[in-house]
């Protein structure tokens, strides 16, 4: 059997997959073979693809060690009542387990800790093309339950107030910096998608207010602004 062929298939397959279902992440060319994390070597696969291309990979590479734990462990709690390993058992397991943990029942989003370092090692890091579209692929025609939406709106309002010395670092950072639409103008289309995004909504009495205080804000910034260099 060519293991190969099978392998370059399902890698292949998941290439060229436009990613509308839970997926994980797979070096084509295993770490411990110094495979690097570059987006030429990663490819989104089912879970059912994944563990069996652990499988194969230990088959193409017979004795490695670090493929066969890879793949053991990947069995683990994968086994059907026959004592017989099953990709789709493992596949059933791994959807359920993404599925428990989304949202707030996810503990690590309630630590700062960890949400700390999350964040210093997103830094710096840029999408590639290819990501950005299947993002935008992903976010297409999403929608949200009244119930979600009611919990988005509790968490802004509970949010605390941004302190002054929070907002003074923030501006200290931001001092210098270029923004994406410097220098560039609104095409006539994106203006007309946006006005026909706005149509039908209707803005509340305390949102007007709120737009009004910050324009006021903005105003007087640069009134101090200006005096200041004068």
């Amino acid at each position: 059997m060519d293991y190969s062929k099978i392998y370059n298939s399902i890698v292949t397959r998941g290439k060229n997959r436009i990613i509308t279902e839970y997926t994980e992440r797979h070096h084509i060319m295993p770490r411990c073979m110094n495979g690097d994390d570059s987006p030429e070597n990663l490819v989104d696969l089912t879970p059912e693809e994944h563990y069996l291309c652990h499988l194969l990979l230990c088959k193409m590479y017979p004795g490695n060690r670090k493929l066969l734990f890879s793949a053991m462990y990947m069995t683990t709690g994968s086994m059907t009542n026959t004592g017989k390993r099953s990709n789709k058992a493992y596949g059933w397991l791994r959807r359920e387990y993404s599925e428990s943990m989304k949202g707030d029942n996810n503990p690590n989003r309630k630590n700062p800790e960890i949400q700390k370092k999350a964040a210093k090692k997103r830094l710096g890091s840029k999408r590639t093309e290819e990501t950005k579209a299947r993002m935008s692929v992903a976010q297409k025609g999403r929608t949200f339950s009244e119930e979600t939406k009611m919990k988005m709106s509790l968490s802004a309002k509970c949010r605390p107030p941004v302190s002054y010395e929070t907002k003074m670092k923030l501006s200290e950072k931001s001092k210098g910096r270029v923004g994406p639409w410097a220098g560039k103008t609104m095409s006539e289309e994106t203006k007309l998608k946006m006005s026909a995004t706005r149509k039908g909504k209707k803005m509340s009495q305390e949102a007007k207010i709120k737009m009004r205080v910050a324009a006021l804000l903005r105003e007087e910034n640069k009134r101090n602004k200006n005096e200041k260099t004068m």
